[in-house]
């Protein structure tokens, strides 16, 4: 065995500070995973994984660390000199104090280790615990699927386990659940172990796969490939309807459902399926498929009556959303067929927002003769809905309406910030004084430095946009500077007012 120094591969002040580490006994659990590939737990202030890629002179070819220094570090180093010590004591390459007993799994050992504790993990240990079995995870895989099929059927229920008792805010955890299940199902279909199906209905029976997360549906999907292969779709059907009976939410109800009928239609039992479709045609997305059908098949009349139909059970049932959709969709279908779409035209577009092309298409509902009067009814029917009508006072450029409505119901900054940019040049003296009533007001309002910084700031802004109209805010100002240098004095607003440039 040559003898190789470090320095050739760390800097040397890192060499140095790994072979401390490494004489002081911090390199734990020295494992080789794979030809020329080494791990260890290496402890410091902190405990890091750390792994190195060696050929057959321990040169590294490749490294890593869950540090963050980043590059080589100490810790790898400290790997390299437990490694090189373990070369020249004669130690074999596998380490037979790791290795279980002829017939065992090796990866028992490993996964105690990883999950070293039992209580709650905060957000910085659940991170790191989903990183560390992350990479974990890319050593396993590098071995084949036959030590997937081993290690994977130990991970899941714990990483399970863990989830269920940490802050998993930064998702790290989901992160290594759904990487374990990518490769389970590489491992599974790839020759579809005994061992493995056993391993997925074991899954699908534990409620807590679905509860807390989307593996559940995700190990399902798996399983049911297999069924699908194999044809047996009883047990694929039993699966679904057991799912069904505990479903709580619509969502996880309707998934089921779809899932039902996809096993008749892969069972090739068309009559059944047909049968099953039409009986849960009050679920949307079952309701959605048949009006993409009757679209597909040019049915406007029955995609009609399906949106109709559907917008009845929605507000029914009070999902407003789902009724919404069906009423945009009910639109585009009265629209190819030429019908009249007035009724559900002013029905979407009188919303909050306002919807313009809604809007505009049941104008033109109207004839040019005919439309004044229905403006003017329309507005009289929003009385009191402000917002909403100043959205259309603007679009139709009615700005005499507009500024009268602002000035009565809605002489508030926003209303003012939102609808004033639409105003032409001759309104401009207009809507300067209407801002400053409303700074006025503010100011009144106001009881700290803080406050008086934000409203001035403003008020220097629109200076700016509004520059013919600077002397009506220099007056403002001065008007301000005179009122509070009496009592009640508010020497903050003065300083601020000078800040501001007034």
């Amino acid at each position: 065995m040559p003898r190789i120094h470090p320095l050739h591969l760390f800097p040397p002040h890192i060499a140095e500070r790994g072979l401390l580490y490494f004489q002081q006994g911090k390199v734990r659990d020295v494992q080789k995973t794979s030809s020329g590939r080494y791990r260890a737990e290496v402890c410091g202030s902190e405990n890091y994984w750390v792994w190195l890629k060696l050929d057959s002179d321990l040169y590294i070819k490749d490294g890593g660390c869950d540090c963050p220094y980043g590059g080589a570090c100490k810790h790898m180093a400290a790997l390299w000199y437990a490694v090189h010590a373990q070369m020249l004591d004669g130690q074999p390459d596998e380490s037979d104090a790791q290795q279980p007993k002829k017939g065992g799994n090796p990866y028992r050992q490993q996964l105690s280790r990883i999950f070293s504790r039992t209580r709650y993990y905060d957000y910085y240990e659940a991170a790191d615990l989903g990183i560390r079995l992350q990479n974990w995870l890319e050593d396993v895989a590098q071995e084949g699927t036959a030590a997937l099929a081993q290690a994977l059927p130990l991970l899941i229920p714990r990483l399970q386990d863990a989830f269920e008792k940490a802050d998993d805010s930064d998702g790290m955890l989901v992160d290594a659940m759904y990487m374990a299940i990518d490769l389970l199902e590489e491992a599974v279909m790839e020759n579809v172990p005994k061992r493995l199906i056993n391993f997925l209905d074991k899954c699908l029976d534990d409620s807590r796969y679905f509860d807390f997360s989307e593996a559940g549906n995700k190990i399902y999907q798996i399983r049911a490939r297999i069924w699908r292969l194999r044809g047996e779709w009883q047990a694929w059907q039993d699966c679904v309807n057991k799912r069904l009976a505990v479903a709580k939410l619509d969502w996880d109800y309707e998934f089921w459902a779809l899932e039902g009928w996809q096993v008749l239609q892969a069972k090739g039992d068309t009559a059944a399926a047909q049968d099953y479709f039409r009986r849960h045609l009050r679920l949307p997305k079952f309701r959605q498929i048949a009006v993409e059908q009757a679209v597909g098949q040019r049915d406007r009349a029955e995609a009609e009556r399906l949106l109709r139909e559907g917008i009845s059970i929605a507000e029914a049932e009070g999902t407003l959303g789902t009724a919404h959709k069906w009423k945009l969709q009910l639109f585009d279908v009265l629209k190819e067929t030429g019908k009249n779409v007035r009724e559900i035209a002013a029905d979407l577009a009188f919303s909050v927002p306002l919807s313009l092309p809604h809007y505009e298409a049941w104008k033109a509902t109207f004839s040019a003769a005919e439309w004044p009067h229905e403006f003017n009814r329309l507005l009289a029917r929003l009385s009191g809905q402000y917002s909403l009508q100043a959205e259309i006072l603007e679009h139709e450029q009615e700005f005499d309406r507009l500024l009268a409505l602002l000035q009565q119901h809605l002489l508030l900054l926003y209303p003012m910030d939102r609808f004033a940019p639409s105003f032409p040049e001759p309104y401009h003296d207009q809507i300067v004084a209407c801002y400053l009533k409303i700074f006025a007001a503010e100011i009144n309002k106001a009881s700290n430095r803080k406050q008086y910084r934000q409203l001035l700031n403003q008020l220097k802004t629109l200076r700016r946009q509004y520059s013919a109209q600077r002397q009506a805010m220099e007056d403002f100002a001065d008007k301000v500077r005179e009122q509070y240098s009496e009592k009640p004095r508010r020497p903050a607003l003065l300083e601020e007012l000078v800040r501001a440039g007034f």
